[in-house]
């Protein structure tokens, strides 16, 4: 007789990469712009790739098992934070893993749906009842984050709120005042995880030093990411900001060195880089909002982003007779639809050639 295995684990699904992936693994995707997976245009800064050639010779060696000097790096790019307070791990997914760890198994985790893809399967993996609250919709599109429907969907079974913010894949986002009373709202022993993936992207002067949020309550962890801003998606490096007692417990389940040599000592450098990274995610911001002018111009339908994404009405496979790679918004539960990763400034530029906005918008 087999192994018997937990039957919450029969919904669950491989993983299913964009088609950019696909197409790269076989060698056909050279000549395409690959706007699929909310990646940096650029490589990793001057200072990582130096540190990671200076590291190459001890890749024989185990690195800091404890990621010493990252955590101190970010806890000196965060004011008020202390490395007992940084959380650490193999991506934010890691990170988001071993927060969700800590709670007694059992009950429910609350999140605005659609979001990241990992947030379900978490869930299943744990042992734990997902509670999806579905974005509320503008002009028949899900698009805003609902505070007031994760509220009501909070019940004494509830573990934990997901929030992503901005949210991927609509790129909408809850302003800092939002995020306070929502987490004033919650009861004290729900946990609050804001997760911040895209936080470098918004452009709300007001949205600053959200990391203060984790220092001013013992049930929230913020959750960030090496993969976006800082272009080291390929090195797999996320880090949480949390109280001291929840980042204590976070490391005792971590893997024992789930950060490995070369993404330490590159996200470390780039994070001690962090005028520069804040330059790379200005260009974002100023790309995004050509993108968005050239899918009004071409009256397509579009959810405004704070991301380093767009959602547009407009088929993948359109883009792809033009030579452009996107998420397929089918995948992200919006049919129709598709993500499309701000690019370069030429990758952006045959977008809005592809979408037959005016050509003065491509030369911006």
């Amino acid at each position: 007789m087999p192994p018997i295995f937990r039957s919450e684990l029969d919904s669950l699904k491989t993983y299913v990469p964009p088609k950019s992936w696909r197409m790269a693994a076989e060698g056909r995707a050279d000549e395409y712009a690959k706007l699929t997976s909310n990646e940096l245009a650029f490589g990793p800064l001057p200072e990582a790739e130096a540190a990671l050639a200076e590291v190459l010779p001890r890749a024989n060696r185990y690195p800091d098992s404890h990621v010493s000097r990252l955590r101190e790096a970010i806890a000196g790019a965060n004011a008020g934070v202390e490395t007992k307070n940084v959380l650490v791990g193999n991506g934010s997914s890691e990170v988001l893993l071993n927060a969700l760890q800590l709670l007694p198994s059992g009950g429910e985790i609350v999140y605005p749906w659609p979001s990241f893809s990992l947030y379900p399967m978490l869930c299943a993996v744990l042992g734990m009842t997902p509670r999806p609250v579905p974005l509320t919709e503008e002009n028949g599109v899900p698009a805003n984050i609902p505070a007031d429907g994760i509220l009501s969907a909070v019940t004494e079974r509830t573990r934990a709120v997901i929030l992503c913010n901005p949210n991927n894949p609509s790129g909408t986002y809850q302003t800092l005042d939002e995020v306070r009373d929502l987490a004033s709202a919650l009861p004290e022993d729900v946990l609050l995880i804001l997760d911040e993936a895209y936080v470098e992207f918004v452009d709300d002067p007001a949205y600053t030093g959200s990391h203060t949020l984790a220092l001013e309550r013992e049930n929230i962890v913020l959750a960030r990411t090496f993969s976006k801003a800082h272009g080291l998606a390929g090195l797999r490096c996320g880090y949480g900001i949390a109280p001291a007692r929840v980042a204590d417990y976070a490391e005792r389940v971590r893997f024992p060195v789930s950060v490995n040599l070369a993404a330490q000592v590159a996200a470390t450098a780039s994070m001690l880089a962090e005028e520069k990274v804040r330059a790379r995610a200005e260009f974002v911001i100023g790309e995004r909002a050509r993108l968005q002018e050239a899918f009004a111009s071409a009256r397509l339908a579009t959810i405004p982003s704070q991301g380093n994404f767009v959602m547009v009405g407009f088929e993948a496979a359109e883009f792809e007779k033009s030579g452009i790679l996107v998420r397929e918004g089918a995948a992200l539960g919006y049919p129709g639809w598709s993500r499309v990763t701000v690019g370069n400034a030429e990758e952006n530029d045959r977008v809005v050639k592809a979408v037959g906005a005016p050509a003065t918008l491509g030369d911006a």
